[in-house]
């Protein structure tokens, strides 16, 4: 059975028009993977930017999985903000080289759609 770990951050957020952001993440895999050690969803702190619009969480990500097989693989997805307003989904990669996951988010078109 093969392992897989999942370490990094979630770093921040720009671009918006609120001043006080959070985010909502989550981790979903497919059938084949367990998750032995970490938790699959959370929630980062508020941050208000005094200076500028980039809002700062550095919230830790440490996951541990066991898989039978890489079919259905893990996806970060779920971001969000204060009201509910923006989401996104980015694969994190297969190969253990150190890399920089941007997620881009979607904002629906109406509000109050969500």
């Amino acid at each position: 059975m093969a392992e897989a770990h999942v370490i990094g951050q979630i770093i921040g957020a720009t671009g918006f028009s609120e001043s006080s952001l959070f985010c909502k993440w989550g981790i979903h895999t497919g059938a084949a993977w367990k998750l032995l050690s970490g938790v699959r969803e959370g929630q980062t702190q508020v941050d208000t930017p005094q200076v500028g619009d980039m809002a700062y969480w550095c919230h830790p990500i440490d996951l541990h999985f066991a898989t039978k097989g890489l079919q259905g693989g893990y996806r970060l997805r779920r971001w969000g903000i204060v009201t509910p307003r923006a989401a996104g989904a980015g694969n994190t990669p297969s190969c253990p080289i150190p890399r920089t996951l941007w997620v881009f988010l979607a904002e629906p078109a109406l509000e109050g759609s969500w």
